[in-house]
């Protein structure tokens, strides 16, 4: 059991240098991409963090597999804004089941950025002309 813990904490760890990263990404961001990101936070975080409550560890382990390849395959497309609202849902639950300081300081840092992107403004529509 302590084997375990150790490797979710460096997971923890691990997860948190690159929320980092990410946040640094996504502060520099223009508003249209910002807007993306957080809109899949805003339509995609309620549906997710309840499959994953609910999930086995088994389940929890596909669940964070699948978002790993959609993520890819966004930011191999080009749409990163939208792997990035899908990271900060994914890092966001992971730490919520992660034991020790780093996975705690990574849940705060990204409820904030939950709490940012239900605040964010929604796109405006481009009006007709003519």
């Amino acid at each position: 059991m302590k084997f375990l813990n150790l490797w979710q904490e460096a997971r923890a760890s691990v997860l948190r240098k690159r929320y980092e990263v990410l946040r640094r990404q996504i502060d520099a961001a223009d508003p249209a991409e910002k807007s993306a990101c957080f809109g899949v936070v805003r339509s995609s975080f309620e549906f997710l963090s309840k499959r994953y409550a609910s999930a086995s560890t088994a389940e929890r382990t596909e669940v964070l597999k699948h978002a790993s390849r959609t993520i890819h395959q966004l930011s191999h497309s080009g749409d990163w804004p939208r792997a990035f609202g899908l990271t900060i849902i994914m890092f966001n639950l992971e730490a919520r089941h992660l034991p020790g300081n780093e996975a705690a300081a990574l849940k705060d840092a990204t409820d904030l950025l939950l709490e940012e992107a239900a605040a964010y403004p929604e796109p405006q529509l481009l009006k007709k002309v003519g």
